[in-house]
């Protein structure tokens, strides 16, 4: 019996588990856009994220913190240029683990995505009408106000996958997000690359 089979329903994070995450050239090319060192630019770009994933701070008011900080003063088109190239370099999808998700739902089970993201992020994901698209509910961190491993964002996609939290599987490459579900009920399985995972979830 398949791993899968155990559950109702399925749970991915997004970043690192339905896309890649992003690349040092990605990186790089933010660090360079800014006019920051690119270990002090990694180090400013991590420092706020959650807030800005939570919906707490405006992606100018993120951007321009980073410049502030990294001693530069970022103008209204280079801010929304590390915008957009930030948003990009997020939607690197493996197309292996939609195709994985597309069996999951054939099967009868309910997928949902379950994504700490910022809005510019998850607007453009979107738009680009493929991220998505496939999953019976999704639930982002900007709509909710609420991020991973914060109890409300899992309560809420349970909610709107409509599975029990014992028959619910939540995939995510960071433990500490995984112990956030599994606080709730939820039983969890930290992520790796979709090559070492697939054939553990499907055998």
């Amino acid at each position: 019996m398949a791993l899968v089979d155990r559950f109702a329903g399925v749970i991915f994070d997004y970043g690192g588990v339905l896309a890649s995450h992003q690349t040092e050239e990605d990186a790089a090319r933010l660090a360079e856009t800014a006019g920051i060192d690119a270990a002090r630019f990694h180090e400013l770009y991590w420092g706020d994220r959650h807030a800005y994933d939570r919906g707490d701070v405006s992606g100018t008011s993120y951007w321009m913190r980073i410049g502030q900080l990294g001693g530069h003063v970022l103008d209204d088109a280079t801010i929304q240029m590390l915008i957009g190239l930030d948003s990009r370099s997020w939607m690197h999808f493996f197309k292996e683990m939609y195709e994985f998700v597309a069996q999951l739902r054939a099967a009868g089970k309910r997928v949902a995505v379950l994504s700490n993201m910022p809005l510019e992020l998850g607007e453009a994901i979107k738009a680009g009408g493929f991220g998505f698209s496939g999953f019976d509910h999704v639930t982002l961190s900007y709509e909710v106000r609420s991020a991973k491993p914060e109890a409300p964002i899992y309560r809420h996609c349970l909610d709107g996958l409509g599975t029990p939290a014992a028959e619910t599987l939540f995939l995510d490459d960071r433990i500490v997000n995984i112990q956030g579900a599994k606080a709730l009920g939820i039983d969890g399985l930290q992520f790796s690359t979709p090559a070492e995972m697939l054939p553990r979830l499907r055998y």
